[in-house]
């Protein structure tokens, strides 16, 4: 791998970890630095686009009502990569407090942004899997 695509990987790594992070914590400020306001979603059952205000309420609720207990992610591969902008595909894990798990593929695009910070712009929502984990997940 050249030192490019490294870096890119090292990015998108980087803000894996940073949006799992601010999951675990429960810390939609720290979550929503991490979102573009430009950001636009598609895929979700039953939403056309979801934009930046969508996800700020869609979070801030799973927050508040302790829904959301984890995310987690597998198997980046790098489709893209410009100066700006990197885009990946990846597996998510989302796991709720109730026990249920959620295996999504998608396509992350993230562009850095006028103050130097990474951020996404885009995902598409290729496939969504339902598992149940069996218990209730404590935080």
């Amino acid at each position: 791998m050249n030192d490019y695509k490294s870096m890119a990987q090292h990015i998108a790594e980087d803000w894996l970890e940073a949006i799992s992070l601010s999951v675990k914590n429960q810390d939609i400020n720290e979550h929503m630095r991490l979102i573009s306001k430009h950001v636009h979603v598609y895929g979700i059952p039953g939403v056309d686009v979801l934009n930046y205000q969508q996800w700020l309420y869609r979070r801030h609720n799973e927050f508040l009502c302790k829904r959301l207990h984890s995310l987690k992610y597998k198997m980046i591969r790098i489709k893209n990569d410009q100066q700006r902008r990197l885009g990946f595909e990846v597996e998510e894990q989302m796991i709720a407090t109730n026990g249920k798990a959620y295996i999504i593929h998608k396509d992350i695009l993230l562009e850095r942004e006028q103050d130097d910070n990474w951020r996404v712009v885009e995902e598409k929502i290729h496939s969504w899997q339902k598992m149940e984990i069996g218990q209730q997940v404590n935080g």
